[in-house]
């Protein structure tokens, strides 16, 4: 058209002299002025996108002023699927990889601002670790924690436990070298304290080393161990006497680098976990009242192997050099070790039991403990009887132990309160093979 020209907002025909497009309304100003100047941006024609927004918000605005809950959700599903149109796909990243599952947990793939920082040397662990069946090199539990318990002395020692009465020749798989690893005991558990120390749930946790002291100590009892597997993964840093059994937190004594895996010639398992078990069982006997602390130190300390499998010393399988790899493979090659020993076998003496440990008298109400000596792999029983001829039935004479390599068991009952007055006898009666053996001693009911 001649002396027209276009509107800016909808491109309709707009005459010289008009002062507002017919269409779309927009004020062009005084008849006779220069063409409309661009508008804002905000007055430009919108894409498609922005325009399905737009009236999407609209309508989102509308149903949430007239309350309808069930369209407001629609129209957010609305909105997202227009947004994901026109936006980047979100799930692609360059970020660090999704964290990998493995049989100890979780481990979050390392980044490469933290792996820039790694030492080699422990990178290198790490890869080693993975490989491992134990698919890590931190100990855990009873060992160590990411940091040291409140009550954790680095410098602290403890007290050598008594002697076992065997040496490195009665050495099974297993079990550590009792020269550089004999044990020691945590001086602030005995006894009369187990009742506010390892029978308290997470008292261990106070004590525990930290990740940090029991690795340094790992690379360094490797290597005097003599171990050819040197992989940090390969091993544990357990305590022998374990902090569940009253052993020392720091003492170096007490440390040694168990293996995961190794065995008795005849496939018996002796490694960390079968050791960890055992532990476990004795703690929990210990705080029952079946045995005493002792002869729980007794059974876990530097012939531990021998306790649990009720292995007297000096009747165990050929042992492999004290410097072998203590790992399945190095006891691969023992085929013609000698069978192990028929455990229930009578021993060379007579089968003997007697009672070391009982009080003098007891109060009604009160607890009693009895301690017994007998030979090492025997099965003992106790009864009470009282001045009224009844049979006590506490529940902590009900336990049948098995003597350890120190021979003693023990039973912790409560006398009733009922329970008349007068002279009670104790007896232990323990069985070995077809050998029987019994004890009593007497005591008073006060």
């Amino acid at each position: 058209m001649d002396g027209s020209q276009a509107c800016p907002r909808c491109g309709a025909a707009l005459a010289t002299d008009a002062a507002r497009c017919g269409k779309c309304g927009l004020l062009r100003g005084v008849p006779g002025v220069a063409p409309i100047a661009p508008p804002p941006a905000y007055m430009l024609p919108r894409s498609e996108v922005e325009q399905k927004v737009s009236r999407g918000w609209r309508g989102l605005s509308r149903r949430a002023k007239a309350g309808t809950a069930a369209s407001v959700v629609v129209a957010i599903l609305v909105l997202a699927v227009i947004g994901g149109c026109s936006g980047t796909n979100s799930g692609a990243s360059n970020g660090p990889s999704a964290p990998t599952a493995t049989p100890s947990g979780v481990t979050a793939a390392p980044t490469s601002a933290n792996a820039a920082t790694t030492p080699a040397s422990a990178t290198a662990s790490i890869i080693a670790s993975s490989a491992s069946p134990v698919a890590s090199s931190v100990d855990v539990g009873d060992q160590s924690a990411a940091s040291a318990g409140a009550s954790f002395v680095p410098t602290a020692t403890g007290v050598l436990p008594p002697s076992s009465g065997g040496s490195s020749a009665d050495r099974l798989p297993g079990e550590p070298n009792p020269s550089l690893t004999p044990g020691a005991l945590n001086p602030a558990v005995t006894q009369a304290t187990i009742g506010s120390t390892i029978c308290i749930s997470g008292w261990t946790a106070t004590i525990r080393p930290s990740e940090s002291f029991t690795y340094a100590l790992k690379v360094k009892q490797i290597v005097q161990y003599g171990y050819s597997d040197t992989k940090t993964s390969s091993y544990e840093e357990d305590h022998l006497i374990s902090l569940e059994l009253g052993g020392a937190p720091a003492d170096a004594r007490n440390l040694w680098p168990e293996p995961y895996t190794d065995s008795l010639p005849d496939g018996r398992p002796t490694g960390a976990y079968t050791k960890d078990a055992f532990e476990t069982k004795l703690k929990t006997e210990v705080c029952a009242g079946s045995i005493t602390l002792a002869q729980a130190q007794s059974d876990i300390g530097d012939h531990w192997v021998h306790a649990y499998y009720v292995i007297p010393l000096g009747a165990s399988p050929t042992n492999p050099a004290a410097t072998a790899v203590p790992t399945a493979a190095s006891t691969a090659h023992i085929t013609s070790a000698p069978a192990t020993p028929i455990l229930t076998a009578p021993p060379a003496t007579p089968l003997s039991v007697s009672i070391t440990s009982l009080p003098g008298s007891v109060s009604h109400g009160a607890n009693a403990t009895l301690v017994a000596v007998t030979s090492p792999g025997a099965t003992c029983s106790a009864s009470v009887t009282y001045a009224s001829g009844t049979v006590s039935t506490a529940a902590g004479l009900q336990t049948k132990p098995v003597a350890g390599l120190s021979g003693t068991v023990s039973w912790t009952w409560k006398v009733g309160t009922n329970t008349g007055a007068g002279t009670a006898t104790a007896t232990v009666t323990c069985t070995l093979g077809a050998d029987t053996a019994a004890a009593s001693k007497t005591f008073q009911v006060t």
